[in-house]
């Protein structure tokens, strides 16, 4: 049968190249893809009869604009998408690796291994409930275990919380087994609890081999779950506190997301992927094994199921694979299951698709205006303290970034027509308009403001002056893709374009006269670290680190102080006052660089447990600091040695912004510097002590950093915020907002808080 979209030639579906099916399912086709950039997806198509259905249309665009929120350290990236395509399709990042299903057929997970687990899959949870979601399939197959860690994929039937409208009454959605009783007894909302429950079920799973239902059939598996206790006798005494709480037959007798990570997170859990037998998996060894389906079920066939089958024995662990001589082979295999299950990733998890298009023309003045305007409805407020000074409103999916500069607030987000995105700037004062331009579609999260000028190239925007919206210099044609990565030094922007070779072109742009510094090639660099003139640049693979003049491009000099074949930088970060950099390694070396010379200052070996993907270096006060996904760390920026216990972390996704091009740094004040401790805690930490000056328990989850601006900082946890006196976190005033605040921002006299992807509200502040 020949494959409407492989016709002969490779076709392409936006920005991305089909080379060859992989698979089908009951959702739609699976694809190998690559970018333009010569990057590795897969591409998921939807059946005809399923994008025919409105409801369906509906629903992927609804879950689309608010998955993009969905960006965890521990949840698989989707890199392009259009719901409005004929054929609805998503693009998902490569992920080589095995399901956690197929990784526990070696052999149970051993309880710290358990547990580590049980952290990762609670902050993907925390990122996913943060962006309004419910997974609503946990599952160990939807549980992806990579050379980085574990990611949660498929978000194919997640759900936005309090959306009950989108399924047909009678259907149950998920795997029978893992799925909660609420899901299949339609008794009342399925709430982030459902996962919850999964998650209990996922890791019994883990720690025995087992299901802790049984197995039987799909009537039988929905009975055991809502009328029987789950079997718990094999798990170990030391989780299986934690898993029967989770598997609570009600859902308020579970335990919160936020609750479960404080009960498995451990600074010192191992990178237990990286040793065997799951080492040798993730690198391809063993056969494949067949993978557990999602189920869409009638609910008579529960009502059918009047008395419990009896569970049959339970069956042996499945040995580890054994050796295996035809290496290539595997390695092919390893690589089509890894974009098998990438390609199953979600259906929510989804980025607008990047039309680009030209600059446009100029408007009055040399502004350049979108064609048709972003339709945003804006309304006034009251001057009083504490009352909301105006709001801008639009259709779900309108607003995605915000971003605040002295008087101006700026947007963006996607244009009623579909096809394009807007920047508009606003003043902060009344929310007027001062200015639009047409952009891009998708979040930015690179994008700034330096000296007066937007910073924004993954947008599709050249340099443009704030006050006045006007390009600086002459823009040149837009690049077919966003670069690879973006940084401000040495008063120049300077930007990685991607090409069909995978190299990276560095091209500088003056920042106050727009026009190229200089441009060359450098190829498999990561996104640079900045201290003063001097970049930090790092090859992706090997150990070889370059410094290089911001101004000429030069190579300052080289530091290969990365010997081992397998230590790779991890982070980096500036510690201003010491003039090194920090380089942070996989296997937890942290080295200190001098920035003028390149030579070593020190290194602390097997000090620090990192997490690939969920780790950043920075400073506060003239103390080094290191965040992972579950600790705090403060160093000399002299010697690379601890200077306190660590302490308990949330994580730098909620506790570390993105600064300009994206690079992470904690919120400082002085010395003193704010994070999330634990996804309802607020904590104030004195950088030369690790002493906690404050700490302060708030009510929701934590899903942004918090703000400083003068004496006072802005909280934002769940739909609440909370304005805290800076010397002793005393509350001073706390606002409800109707919906989950995804972005905050704050000056001296308001706050500004970002409802989901359609609202936009600024709030007279408690010093203004």
């Amino acid at each position: 049968m020949t494959d409407p979209l492989l016709p002969g030639d490779p076709a392409t579906l936006g920005s991305v190249r089909l080379l060859g099916r992989l698979g089908a399912g009951g959702m739609g086709r699976v694809y190998l893809g690559r970018t333009t950039g010569g990057r590795l997806v897969a591409v998921k198509t939807v059946h005809a009869h399923l994008a025919a259905e409105p409801q369906f249309r509906e629903r992927f665009r609804r879950e689309a604009a608010a998955a993009r929120a969905v960006t965890g350290a521990h949840t698989a990236a989707v890199l392009d998408a259009d719901p409005a395509s004929p054929v609805p399709w998503l693009a998902t990042a490569y992920l080589p690796g095995v399901t956690l299903r197929r990784a526990v057929a070696a052999g149970p997970l051993e309880v710290p291994v358990v547990r580590s687990l049980g952290a990762a899959l609670a902050e993907a949870l925390t990122s996913i409930h943060g962006a309004g979601l419910v997974h609503r399939d946990l599952k160990p197959s939807n549980v992806l275990i990579t050379a980085q860690g574990p990611r949660v994929i498929d978000f194919g039937i997640a759900r936005a919380l309090g959306d009950h409208g989108m399924t047909r009454a009678g259907d149950i959605i998920g795997t029978p087994g893992f799925i909660a009783p609420e899901q299949i007894t339609d008794s009342g909302p399925v709430t982030a609890a459902a996962d919850v429950f999964a998650l209990g079920a996922v890791l019994a799973f883990a720690a025995t081999g087992r299901n802790p239902f049984g197995d039987g059939t799909v009537a039988i598996l929905l009975y055991r779950a809502v009328h029987e206790e789950p079997d718990l006798d094999d798990v170990p005494a030391g989780i299986r506190g934690l898993v029967a709480d989770c598997l609570d037959k009600e859902p308020g007798g579970r335990p919160p997301v936020g609750a479960v990570l404080e009960r498995t997170a451990d600074p010192r859990a191992p990178l237990w992927w990286r040793e065997e037998p799951l080492r040798s998996l993730i690198s391809g060894e063993g056969e494949d094994r067949p993978r557990e389906h999602t189920a869409i079920v009638r609910t008579k066939e529960v009502t059918a199921a009047t008395a419990p089958a009896p569970r049959p024995d339970k069956p042996p662990v499945a040995p580890g694979p054994g050796p295996d001589t035809g290496r290539a082979e595997r390695r092919r295999e390893l690589a089509r299951r890894g974009v098998l299950v990438a390609g199953g990733a979600t259906l929510a998890g989804l980025f607008g698709v990047s039309v680009v298009r030209g600059w446009g023309d100029p408007g009055p003045g040399g502004t350049v205006n979108s064609s048709d305007g972003a339709q945003l409805d804006l309304k006034k407020g009251s001057a009083k303290a504490g009352a909301l000074r105006w709001s801008l409103t639009s259709e779900p999916g309108g607003i995605d970034s915000l971003l605040l500069s002295g008087g101006t607030v700026l947007l963006h987000g996607s244009l009623t027509s579909g096809v394009e995105g807007y920047v508009r700037a606003c003043a902060a004062s009344d929310g007027a308009r001062r200015w639009e331009l047409t952009a891009r579609e998708g979040a930015s999260g690179v994008w700034g403001v330096v000296e007066g000028t937007l910073v924004a190239p993954d947008l599709g925007l050249p340099l443009v002056e704030l006050g006045s919206g006007e390009a600086r210099g002459t823009p040149g044609p837009v690049d077919p893709l966003p670069p690879r990565w973006t940084t401000v030094a040495g008063g120049a922007l300077i930007t990685a374009g991607q090409d069909d070779t995978d190299s990276k072109e560095l091209r500088a742009v003056d920042l106050r006269t727009g026009k190229q510094r200089w441009e060359q090639d450098r190829p498999g660099t990561q996104p640079p670290t900045v201290l003063g003139d001097t970049m930090l640049l790092a090859a992706t693979l090997g150990g070889r680190v370059l410094a290089v003049d911001a101004a000429s491009a030069g190579t300052l000099w080289s530091y290969e102080g990365l010997e081992d074949a397998e230590d790779q930088l991890l982070a980096a970060g500036a510690l201003p006052d010491a003039g090194n950099f920090a380089l942070l390694t996989t296997l937890g070396e942290l080295h200190l660089v001098g920035a003028r010379s390149g030579e070593r200052v020190a290194v602390a070996a097997d000090t620090f447990a990192v997490t690939p993907g969920a780790t950043a270096v920075g400073a506060a006060g003239g103390t080094g600091l290191l965040a992972t996904a579950g600790s705090l760390h403060g160093f000399d920026p002299d010697s690379a040695k601890p200077l306190w216990r660590p302490l308990p972390t949330l994580g730098v996704e909620t506790s570390w912004p993105r600064r300009t091009g994206g690079v992470r740094g904690p919120v400082t004040a002085g010395a003193l510097v704010l994070h999330w401790s634990k996804a309802d805690t607020l904590q104030a930490v004195d950088s030369r002590t690790g002493e906690p000056r404050w700490t302060r328990r708030l009510t929701g989850i934590a899903k942004v950093p918090p703000v400083v601006t003068g004496g006072t900082v802005y909280a934002a946890c769940g739909e609440v915020c909370t304005a805290l006196r800076l010397t002793d976190g005393a509350v001073r005033r706390t606002w409800s907002l109707p919906g989950i605040i995804d972005g905050l921002a704050a000056d001296a006299s308001r706050w500004y808080g970002l409802i989901g992807t359609s609202a936009v509200r600024a709030y007279n502040g408690v010093d203004g």
